[in-house]
């Protein structure tokens, strides 16, 4: 059974706004259809894209249009000419 914090912290909810410049980490793990751990994860290992708000990580657009390309846009297939 998860637990307590898990249920309250790990689990992506839907943002009230989904063009919202500034998200937290949950609601950006829904726009992103990513896990909040994978997330966090990947904002631990680029230093230069966390952002606080007093103790909260959020995102800002710029951040998540980084992430968008560096995982999801890879997973496209690549064109070749013809």
């Amino acid at each position: 059974m998860a637990s307590a914090k898990y249920e309250k912290y790990g689990v992506p909810v839907p943002p009230a706004d989904p063009n919202a410049d500034v998200m937290n980490v949950q609601e950006s793990a829904w726009v992103l259809k990513c896990s909040v751990s994978h997330l966090r994860r990947w904002l631990a290992a680029n230093e230069k894209l966390r952002t606080y708000s007093g103790r909260a990580l959020v995102t800002n657009r710029k951040v998540r249009e980084t992430y968008w390309r560096m995982n999801q846009g890879a997973k496209k297939p690549l064109q070749t000419a013809a």
